[in-house]
Order: structure tokens, then C-alpha cells, then sequence
């Protein structure tokens, strides 16, 4: 019993971390240099995802939307 409330709490700890689950620090990947934030710009789909218990949906999509002070609007919707 005690092994399991053990493991229980390591998960729990885990799932607050992220949403899944991986040894290790995150990356910290290089910033691209001359990105084009334009080109970023629109909708985009998800063809591939792992589970999550926020999305439901087999049919996620953002859309990138520049503002006039120079950040990123981000919409997220899921589509059933």
C-alpha cells in the first residue's frame, strides 16, 4: 500500500510538472535567428499530439494574429 501511495504522489508530481512525462530537464532549443513571424502568421492544425487532459477534440487549431505592438495573439479552439 505504501508503494503505491509512493507511486501515486511521484505521478501527481509528475502530471504538475508537465503533460507528459519525461526524464531530465526541458531543452532550451537556439531562438531562430531571421524568423519571419509573418509567415507564422494564420491557422494552423494539429496532425499530431500527445494526450492532454485539456483537449478532447481530434481537431485542434490555433491561430496566430500579429499585434500592432509587435506580440503574438495566440486563439486556440478545438473542433469535436
Amino acid at each position: 500500500m505504501k508503494a503505491f501511495q509512493m507511486l501515486f504522489v511521484l505521478l501527481l508530481a509528475a502530471a504538475a510538472e508537465g503533460q507528459s512525462l519525461h526524464f531530465g530537464k526541458c531543452p532550451r532549443p537556439p531562438v531562430q535567428q531571421d524568423f519571419n513571424v509573418a509567415k507564422y502568421m494564420g491557422t494552423w492544425y494539429e496532425i499530431e499530439k500527445l494526450p492532454t487532459l485539456f483537449e478532447k477534440g481530434t481537431c485542434n487549431q490555433a491561430t496566430y494574429s500579429l499585434l500592432s505592438d509587435g506580440t503574438v495573439k495566440v486563439l486556440n479552439a478545438e473542433l469535436l
